[in-house]
């Protein structure tokens, strides 16, 4: 067996005194903090990192009937995709042209006309937000009736925005944020 006394125990801890114990314990946190800083925030299973700044979800076993089956909000709690940049547009086009969806798929997004003003905003559980960016397809925004619904096409490697009634088939894309949640409007 081996027996440490009093003394040596004493010993140990005078050898390192409290203060340099505690510098040494900021030091380990620190370096902790920066390696999760370095290699980002993850994404939850089962999204998808896409680049180092968006995380997606295609639900693509069948499109749906229409925009009330909302995959996104029943099945994964998260919001259907919210594009804000010209940017996140080109990272989300690549990435639907690179996992093999053909041109002229059509995906829903989170885009609603809202009652009241009849623009256009990103429903973000139930929530109105500012649409920052848009790639409406030549024509559109349409004031049809019962086109309420913004949905997204593949062309060419491209994502555009059209005006679409909610009972169109398309497929789901839901979005997990990595950042804080955006201002909403309503």
């Amino acid at each position: 067996m081996f027996f440490v006394s009093s003394s040596q125990l004493s010993g140990m801890t005078n050898r390192w005194p409290l203060g340099r114990r505690l510098a040494r314990l900021w030091v380990c946190i620190y370096f902790l903090l920066e390696l999760q800083l370095a290699y980002g925030i993850r994404c939850k299973v089962p999204y998808e990192k896409v680049e180092n700044d968006y995380c997606y979800f295609i639900a693509d076993e069948e499109p749906l009937a229409s925009s009330f089956s909302n995959f996104c909000y029943q099945d994964k709690r998260t919001s259907r995709v919210c594009l804000d940049s010209s940017a996140e547009m080109r990272v989300l086009a690549n990435h639907l042209y690179a996992s093999g969806y053909q041109n002229g798929t059509q995906f829903w997004s989170a885009g609603h006309r809202w009652p009241g003003d009849l623009q256009f905003y990103w429903n973000y559980f139930g929530r109105a937000r500012t649409i920052n960016y848009t790639n409406w397809l030549e024509g559109e925004p349409t004031s049809r009736m019962g086109r309420n619904c913004m949905l997204l096409t593949l062309q060419a490697g491209e994502l555009f925005m059209s005006t679409e009634s909610c009972y169109t088939r398309a497929v789901d894309i839901c979005e997990q944020l990595l950042s804080n949640e955006p201002t909403v409007k309503h």
